[in-house]
């Protein structure tokens, strides 16, 4: 192989190093945390929308 083709598998390979310990220091920062019973049910429910004229109505 040539020297160009060694050092950009080298670099590759740091890359990979680099992903997977930032990855690890993510999630030593912010841990993933399953979220709440209510806080899936407000994700999961369908909420209604409401128009911009309720909205001036509640507002005035």
């Amino acid at each position: 192989m040539s020297d160009v083709t060694v050092l950009l598998k080298e670099i590759r390979e740091e890359l990979r190093e680099i992903k997977l310990l930032y990855k690890g220091l993510v999630e030593r920062l912010m841990p993933v945390e399953e979220p709440l019973e209510d806080e899936k049910e407000a994700i999961e429910s369908s909420d209604e929308t409401v128009s911009e004229k309720e909205i001036m109505q509640v507002l005035s």
